[in-house]
C-alpha cells in the first residue's frame, strides 16, 4: 500500500524524530520518511502517516521508537572504517594513554579499576570499539615490561539503538562483516570461527562495556574519559545540538584528553573549547 505523506505529516514526524534523537531531516529528504517509515507505520496497523503520528505522540513504546531510529539511521560501520583514525590511535594516541596509565599507577598504586577510559559514541554493531580493544590488547602485549594490564583500560560503547547494541554485545560477525576492513592479523589472533559466524575473543569483549545512550539527553553521568570517539554521527545534527554535545564532551574529557570526529565533521563555527592537532590525514581535537 502506497502511503501519501502530506506536508503536515512530514512536519509532525520529522519534528518527532528530531525531538527524540536529534536527527534533522530536511525537506529534500522526505523520501526517508515516506519509504523507510511506511512499513513501520503499516506494521502498527496505521493506514496513513497522520494515524502513525497520533500513535507516536500519544503512546510510549520503546520497541516502536527503536524501529523508527533503525529505519531512519543507516548504522553504516565496518572494521577499521576510514583507517586513518586507527593509525593515529596506534602511533600517537595509544602511547599517550599508556604513559598516562603508568603515571597514574605510580601516583596512586592502590587505586583499583581502569586508569584510562575511552568512549565510543554511536558505536553501532561494535566494530569500532572492538578495533580499539584489539589495538590496546596488542599494545599491552608488546609493552609487558611497562607493567600495563588489560584492566588498566576500559572502553564504553554507546548507541541509541537497542537492536544494534544487542548484536554488538554478542561479539559475533558474519563473513561479510569481517571481510570489510578486518586485517588478517587481527582475525587470526582474536577471532574464532563458530559455524557461519566469527566470534571475537572474550578477553577483547571484556574491555568493552555497551550501553544504550541518546546524545540528545544529558550524558555527563557517564563519567570522565581520556578520549572520545564520536565519528560519522554529528553530521545528522544541527549546530545547536552539536554545541550542547561538544560542551558535554569538553566537561567529560581529562585535561589532556582528545576528541576524534569523522572525516567530514568539524568543530569549526560550533565551539572554541578544543584545539586541532593534525596527524597526517587525521585531525584530532585536544581539550583546551
Amino acid at each position: 500500500m502506497n502511503m501519501e505523506l502530506t506536508e503536515q505529516d512530514f512536519h509532525n514526524i520529522s519534528k518527532f524524530i528530531y525531538d527524540k534523537c536529534g536527527i534533522v531531516i530536511e525537506k529534500d529528504k522526505t523520501y526517508l520518511i515516506q519509504q523507510r517509515l511506511a512499513p513501520v507505520a503499516q506494521s502498527q496497523g496505521c493506514d496513513n502517516f497522520s494515524q502513525f503520528h497520533f500513535k507516536l505522540a500519544n503512546s510510549y513504546t520503546p520497541n516502536l521508537h527503536d524501529a523508527i531510529i533503525a529505519a531512519i539511521t543507516t548504522n553504516e560501520t565496518s572494521f577499521f572504517r576510514d583507517n586513518h583514525p586507527f593509525e593515529i590511535f596506534k602511533s600517537h594516541l595509544l602511547p599517550q594513554l599508556g604513559k598516562a596509565v603508568e603515571e597514574r599507577k605510580n601516583r596512586v598504586p592502590e587505586r583499583k579499576g581502569a586508569k584510562a577510559r575511552i568512549w565510543c559514541a554511536a558505536s553501532s554493531t561494535g566494530q569500532e570499539p572492538y578495533c580499539l580493544a584489539m589495538m590496546i590488547y596488542e599494545y599491552i602485549q608488546n609493552f609487558m615490561n611497562k607493567g600495563l594490564e588489560a584492566s588498566d583500560f576500559s572502553i564504553v560503547a554507546t548507541d541509541i539503538s537497542s537492536r544494534v547494541l544487542a548484536q554488538a554485545i554478542t561479539g559475533e560477525f558474519s563473513d561479510y562483516e569481517v571481510k570489510r576492513g578486518l586485517q588478517s592479523q587481527y582475525m587470526q589472533k582474536f577471532f574464532t570461527k563458530e559455524g557461519d559466524k566469527w566470534v571475537i575473543d572474550q578477553n577483547i569483549r571484556d574491555l568493552v562495556e555497551f550501553r544504550r545512550l541518546n546524545l540528545m539527553e544529558p550524558f555527563t553521568n557517564l563519567g570522565g574519559f581520556d578520549s572520545i570517539f564520536c565519528r560519522n554521527v554529528l553530521i545528522y545534527f544541527d549546530d545547536q545540538s552539536k554545541r550542547k554535545i561538544f560542551d558535554q564532551f569538553h566537561h567529560m574529557l581529562a585535561n589532556d584528553g582528545f576528541l576524534v570526529l569523522g572525516s567530514t565533521e568539524s568543530i569549526y563555527g560550533i565551539t572554541d573549547k578544543f584545539e586541532s592537532e593534525r596527524h597526517n590525514n587525521t585531525i584530532v581535537y585536544k581539550k583546551k
